[in-house]
């Protein structure tokens, strides 16, 4: 990773501060994109104080927001220039129903159409040289998820806050096994690949409005689980393998290795909802994800 430039979107806090962290000990160059400022040069210090010699900038980025996108773009372009690696990790848990300036379904536009944008507006950057690698965030509650292709920013459908993770996150797989194979058609030197922290104890999953709306008992229980759950430095493992690690290939997808895929020591390859694997709905969900976010790239392949 020595001298490699990484785009980390939610790099500020959990799992993205820590893979940020990880690859600046590596001697990667880093940008944290990330939404608050002042969270952000928080986390830049907090990195600096460990590894003094580290190079990271902070560029503003909402990733769900559209115009946010566009200017992120447009100022990495003048910045840096050369991307080697892009982890898309920013996303919320469990919100009640939000939509963004464009009308777009909060969950859906965080977790997932906004790496879909975000990755378009960043593929010119890529280094052609060498493998370069595009590692996009899961979660166990993929495989929960259900896509509906003809709803999918839930204006028909009643909208419950866990079936919208669930729906973001099996797009989110969907999108990156589509993106690898349409990376492939077209003789690309990237390739995109998945992992999942597993049951991480971060800031995101303790906020999430299911958690905090639990029943006295079941609060009491989380708390006396919570010394339990892995923590992000060791949740961050599968992203930090998928990232970094030789012989990982396109469309890969990973996890810990201990029960059920909660945490572990170790990272393997996990397990994937069906519904990402197949072909015709990732098609389907590229075409609709195009519409959505107005970004266009791979479309021929």
């Amino acid at each position: 990773m020595l001298n490699k430039v990484v785009v980390v979107t939610g790099a500020n806090a959990g799992i993205g501060f820590q893979a940020a962290l990880n690859f600046c000990r590596m001697g990667a160059q880093v940008v944290l994109a990330c939404r608050s400022m002042d969270r952000a040069r928080k986390a830049q210090d907090e990195i600096l104080a460990e590894v003094p010699d580290a190079r990271c900038l902070i560029i503003p980025l909402d990733v769900s927001e559209p115009q946010s996108i566009q200017a992120f773009g447009r100022q990495f372009s003048q910045q840096m220039g050369q991307l080697d690696l892009l982890v898309n990790n920013a996303g919320i848990v469990a919100t009640p129903l939000a939509r963004n300036s464009v009308g777009q379904e909060m969950q859906l536009a965080t977790n997932y159409l906004g790496a879909f944008a975000l990755t378009g507006t960043l593929l010119p950057f890529f280094t052609r040289t060498t493998q370069a690698r595009i590692v996009n965030v899961g979660s166990l509650m993929h495989r929960f998820g259900k896509l509906d292709l003809d709803d999918l920013n839930w204006e028909r459908t009643p909208y419950n806050e866990w079936q919208g993770y669930g729906r973001s996150k099996v797009a989110m797989l969907s999108f990156t096994m589509e993106l690898d194979r349409r990376l492939r058609r077209s003789g690309s030197n990237i390739i995109a690949l998945g992992a999942h922290p597993g049951f991480a104890n971060t800031d995101v999953a303790k906020n999430s409005a299911g958690l905090k709306a639990q029943s006295g008992l079941r609060a009491w229980r989380q708390k006396k689980l919570e010394p339990l759950i892995p923590t992000a430095a060791q949740a961050v493992r599968p992203i930090v393998h998928a990232a970094t690690a030789e012989g990982v290939s396109g469309g890969d997808y990973y996890g810990p290795s201990g029960f059920l895929e909660i945490g572990g020591k170790t990272t393997k390859k996990a397990r994937v909802n069906p519904l990402a694997k197949k072909a015709d709905i990732g098609k389907r969900l590229w075409t609709l994800s195009e519409a959505m976010t107005g970004i266009e790239y791979l479309s021929d392949l």
